[in-house]
């Protein structure tokens, strides 16, 4: 079985023939929902995240791409948009709206099993940014990823040490509600508090019963050293659980599944580099 993730490299090969129309201010919070037109961003970040009481550990990395096509039309990744309906400071002298609103539709991943067929990781959010004054950021956003498979496979359920649950169908979405306050301290330097619930089902409609459940926040520091640079750290608590349902205990082969328990918590640090031309 094989799923093809979407490389950005491609996109910053097209995005680099053309130099932005303009360049992002060194105060984060000013930051609009969409890029500029013809500006480009590459992020790329680290998660190191602990588990307790299960013991469990990782790093887990991540990237993406961002390219203004007009100032309110953001092409997301290789296979998604977002655009903006509402701008609350519009750069095109339109008038300004009572909030920022923006809607990004994108496929995370695509691929093909001999097993299980078509593999698809759809990708949808909703986000909503207010600017207040000239050091206030407030945002909210709503974000549902899932992934469907064309055939069921017949996988063991389990969850795994984090509480994250594996169905036998693999399908499976998460919904993620997320708020954000941020304050710019300095000329370059913000900093940010986003609390945050999650949501897990065993299927591609959030509307299943719910399989995992987590709240959590993150103190989030940015620092803007050079218009084209953006540095964020997070560090980030929470906790996740699960219902106590029936599990099989053993794979089919007769090896045993670790029991895990009915709720964790977890602690987390972040970093992340945006680069903007």
């Amino acid at each position: 079985m094989r799923v093809h993730r979407m490389a950005a490299l491609p996109a910053i090969a097209l995005a680099a023939c053309a130099a932005p129309s303009r360049q992002l201010t060194p105060r984060i919070v000013e930051d609009p929902i969409t890029l500029p037109k013809r500006m480009a961003s590459v992020s790329v970040g680290a998660t190191a995240v602990h588990y307790e009481p299960t013991d469990a550990q990782g790093v887990v990395g991540a990237s993406g791409f961002r390219f203004g096509i007009t100032d309110h039309l953001e092409w997301a990744d290789l296979l998604g948009l977002r655009y903006a309906f509402l701008d609350d400071r519009p750069a095109d002298g339109r008038a300004p709206m009572p909030v920022s609103l923006a809607l990004r539709a994108s496929v995370r991943g695509i691929g093909y099993s001999s097993r299980e067929g078509m593999i698809v990781q759809p990708v949808a959010s909703l986000n909503a940014l207010k600017h207040v004054a000239d050091r206030w950021a407030l945002s909210l956003g709503a974000d549902w990823q899932a992934q469907w498979i064309a055939h069921s496979s017949g996988w063991t359920p389990r969850y795994t040490s984090g509480l994250f649950y594996f169905s036998e169908t693999r399908r499976f979405s998460v919904v993620t509600l997320t708020a954000t306050v941020t304050r710019q301290l300095s000329e370059r330097v913000s900093l940010g508090v986003a609390p945050e619930i999650e949501q897990s089902t065993d299927c591609v409609s959030p509307g299943c019963s719910w399989k995992s459940r987590g709240a959590g926040g993150s103190v989030i520091v940015g620092v803007r050293p050079l218009s084209w640079l953006t540095v964020s750290v997070a560090p980030a608590a929470g906790v996740r659980w699960r219902p106590d349902i029936a599990l099989p205990t053993m794979f089919p082969d007769g090896t045993p599944i670790p029991i895990q328990p009915l709720s964790v918590h977890w602690f987390a640090l972040s970093g992340r580099l945006d680069f903007y031309w």
